[in-house]
């Protein structure tokens, strides 16, 4: 089931509106990636931000890297 498909069927808020509801609540702050999957049940979150910017939202990504080499993903909406 595509987003859209998902919207017409008024089952509550899409991945897509429920990230949007986490970055907006972290206003300009950081979020990261697996807070953003908790908040959504997404596990395709990128894929999901890729939505929200298609609908003409800034948000910015960015990556650190940890000490033991692991790679952590965070979002940010910019208003």
């Amino acid at each position: 089931m595509t987003q859209l498909e998902f919207n017409t069927t008024g089952r509550g808020a899409s991945q897509c509106d429920r990230i949007l509801s986490a970055l907006t609540r972290q206003a300009g702050q950081w979020v990261a990636m697996t807070d953003l999957w908790h908040a959504s049940g997404a596990f395709a979150v990128h894929s999901r931000i890729a939505d929200l910017r298609k609908r003409g939202n800034t948000i910015e990504h960015r990556n650190e890297t940890q000490p033991d080499r692991t790679i952590h993903s965070f979002y940010r909406l910019n208003a």
